[in-house]
Protein backbone atom coordinates (compact mmCIF):
# COMPACT_ATOMS: atom_id res chain seq x y z
CA UNK A 1 0.00 0.00 0.00
CA UNK A 2 1.88 3.13 -0.76
CA UNK A 3 1.40 6.15 0.77
CA UNK A 4 -1.74 7.87 -1.35
CA UNK A 5 -3.34 5.05 -0.56
CA UNK A 6 -3.01 4.99 3.42
CA UNK A 7 -4.33 8.46 2.95
CA UNK A 8 -7.51 8.11 1.16
CA UNK A 9 -8.17 4.88 2.78
CA UNK A 10 -7.44 7.39 6.47
CA UNK A 11 -9.61 10.25 4.37
CA UNK A 12 -12.63 7.93 3.77
CA UNK A 13 -12.80 6.40 7.13
CA UNK A 14 -13.11 10.13 8.22
CA UNK A 15 -15.55 11.49 5.90
CA UNK A 16 -18.20 8.68 5.16
CA UNK A 17 -19.19 8.72 8.87
CA UNK A 18 -18.57 12.48 9.17
CA UNK A 19 -20.91 13.33 5.75
CA UNK A 20 -23.92 10.26 6.99
CA UNK A 21 -23.71 12.99 10.59
CA UNK A 22 -23.86 15.78 8.60
CA UNK A 23 -26.32 15.63 5.77
CA UNK A 24 -28.43 13.90 8.44
CA UNK A 25 -28.46 9.91 7.45
CA UNK A 26 -27.49 9.10 11.12
CA UNK A 27 -29.30 11.04 13.62
CA UNK A 28 -29.42 10.28 16.81
CA UNK A 29 -30.16 12.25 20.78
CA UNK A 30 -25.90 12.58 20.76
CA UNK A 31 -25.01 13.96 17.29
CA UNK A 32 -28.02 16.29 17.15
CA UNK A 33 -26.45 17.99 20.45
CA UNK A 34 -23.13 18.20 19.11
CA UNK A 35 -23.77 19.01 15.38
CA UNK A 36 -21.88 22.65 15.64
CA UNK A 37 -18.68 20.71 17.25
CA UNK A 38 -19.82 18.12 14.44
CA UNK A 39 -19.29 20.48 11.89
CA UNK A 40 -16.53 22.48 12.39
CA UNK A 41 -14.38 19.14 13.06
CA UNK A 42 -12.86 19.71 10.07
CA UNK A 43 -11.51 23.00 10.37
CA UNK A 44 -9.96 21.70 13.94
CA UNK A 45 -8.34 18.73 11.95
CA UNK A 46 -6.80 21.27 9.68
CA UNK A 47 -5.52 23.95 12.06
CA UNK A 48 -4.15 20.97 14.51
CA UNK A 49 -2.46 19.44 11.17
CA UNK A 50 -0.77 23.39 10.66
CA UNK A 51 0.13 23.32 13.99
CA UNK A 52 2.12 19.79 13.90
CA UNK A 53 3.71 20.74 10.44
CA UNK A 54 5.10 24.39 11.81
CA UNK A 55 6.78 22.34 14.70
CA UNK A 56 8.10 19.72 12.98
CA UNK A 57 9.79 21.83 10.45
CA UNK A 58 10.90 24.19 13.26
CA UNK A 59 12.42 20.96 15.23
CA UNK A 60 13.87 19.66 12.57
CA UNK A 61 15.74 23.14 11.25
CA UNK A 62 16.95 23.69 15.16
CA UNK A 63 18.04 20.56 14.96
CA UNK A 64 19.64 19.88 11.95
CA UNK A 65 23.38 18.47 12.49
CA UNK A 66 26.17 19.91 10.78
CA UNK A 67 28.82 17.27 9.36
CA UNK A 68 32.33 18.73 9.04
CA UNK A 69 34.06 15.53 7.82
CA UNK A 70 31.54 15.70 4.71
CA UNK A 71 31.81 19.18 4.65
CA UNK A 72 36.08 19.37 4.09
CA UNK A 73 35.33 15.83 1.53
CA UNK A 74 33.33 18.59 -0.61
CA UNK A 75 35.61 21.13 -0.37
CA UNK A 76 38.88 18.44 -2.02
CA UNK A 77 36.25 17.84 -4.44
CA UNK A 78 35.92 21.25 -5.48
CA UNK A 79 39.39 21.40 -5.46
CA UNK A 80 40.06 18.63 -7.12
CA UNK A 81 37.61 19.63 -9.80
CA UNK A 82 39.05 23.21 -10.06
CA UNK A 83 42.37 21.76 -10.68
CA UNK A 84 40.72 19.44 -13.56
CA UNK A 85 39.20 22.08 -15.32
CA UNK A 86 42.54 24.06 -15.26
CA UNK A 87 44.28 21.41 -17.01
CA UNK A 88 41.62 21.09 -20.06
CA UNK A 89 41.85 24.61 -20.27
CA UNK A 90 39.03 26.42 -18.49
CA UNK A 91 39.71 29.92 -16.77
CA UNK A 92 38.32 30.85 -13.77
CA UNK A 93 37.83 34.58 -13.07
CA UNK A 94 38.92 34.35 -9.57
Amino acid sequence: MTNLQRWLFYATLFAVPYLAIVLGTVQTALTSKYLLHIQLLPLLLLILFGIYSVWTVLYRTFTFNDCPEAAKELQEEILEARKDLIAKGFKFRD
